[in-house]
């Protein structure tokens, strides 16, 4: 009897140590399969999909290996996806850039075009508003800010005489007083000014109403354009009108446009058609620093935008005219 329960306790624990070792083991997947995960959540990411991103993430986020092709593993970390997923309102314009950049990355080592979109991806998160310092909490740099430009702002004070005797009417303590009025108002100001500041950051940008789904053919992503414009949206005209340019190529048999690629991926597609690609490449470049970086456009830059898309389709009338 106590020679089985001895077996039954050594069974138990054995049974429990390799459970353990088992959950403790990290989730490892193939490299087809992380890179089928990150780009199904880029795509759902740059439809707006806020749903099929989270669902995505669930398992996105539970990889912490991958098994390249010559059998090396390597350790990854999407910990960064959770974090913004977590917050109120997540930016999926921010998300799709960061898979993005995670599947140009995935290219082979020495890959010209993975060289020059890590180049790029480093001069668009160098700009506004994605070179925020990490180091430290918003709150510690105003006060920073705002003892220094104090610093600056303030007279030396005069020295302060020992304990005055009862009854003297020295100007010194009346001066004293003046002084902390005048920090007061100083100070009074600079966070009134630092609050409209914050407010202005954080209001929401209003744009024109954009559909729920993309257009899938080049006239219908042109009407959006237009329509954007006239509504003084020239964000949202710039992204429809470098749709309407992919969709233009892919009508044309040159470039077939899917969704699923990022747009360094399509412009490798053209590597057979380099005149065109050199075309592509700056309305690449804006639409890319206008949507993801949030920079700003005017009716000026948009309409030097236009012309160039314009002469891209002036250009490529037919797949034999873009080859010569």
């Amino acid at each position: 009897m106590r020679l089985r329960l001895s077996l039954i306790g050594c069974w138990l624990i054995t049974w429990l140590i390799w459970s353990a070792d088992v959950s403790a083991q990290p989730v490892e997947v193939s490299l087809t399969e992380y890179d089928r995960l990150l780009r199904a959540t880029y795509t759902a990411a740059q439809r707006g999909d806020l749903l099929e991103v989270r669902a995505l993430a669930d398992d996105l986020t539970t990889i912490r290996q991958v098994r390249m092709p010559d059998g090396q593993i390597a350790p990854v970390d999407q910990s960064w996806l959770a974090e913004m997923l977590a917050q109120p309102t997540p930016d999926l314009p921010l998300i799709s850039a960061r898979l993005g950049a995670l599947i140009d990355a995935l290219e082979p080592t020495g890959s010209a075009v993975a060289a020059d979109a890590l180049q790029h991806w480093e001069a668009v998160f160098n700009e506004p508003p994605f070179n925020r310092s990490q180091s430290e909490s918003w709150l510690t740099r105003f006060l920073n800010w705002l003892f220094e430009r104090l610093a600056d702002l303030l007279p030396d004070l005069p020295d302060v005489p020992e304990a005055p005797v009862a009854g003297d009417s020295s100007p010194i303590s009346g001066i004293i007083w003046v002084m902390l009025a005048v920090v007061a108002l100083l100070f009074a100001g600079l966070l009134l000014f630092w609050v409209r500041g914050v407010r202005r950051v954080f209001q929401p940008v209003t744009t024109a109403a954009s559909p729920t789904t993309d257009p899938v053919t080049f006239a219908a992503a042109q009407r959006l354009a237009e329509a954007a414009r006239q509504a003084g949206d020239l964000r949202n005209a710039v992204r429809y009108l470098y749709l309407a340019v992919l969709l233009w190529l892919d009508d044309q048999k040159i470039l077939p446009y899917q969704p699923s690629l990022t747009n360094r991926e399509h412009l490798q597609r053209l590597q057979d058609w380099p005149a065109l690609r050199d075309q592509l490449l700056p309305l690449m470049t804006t639409f890319e620093k206008t949507w993801y970086g949030l920079q700003a456009i005017d009716e000026a830059t948009f309409a030097g935008y236009e012309q160039q898309a314009t002469s891209l389709f002036k250009q490529v009338r037919s797949p034999n005219e873009a080859a010569s």
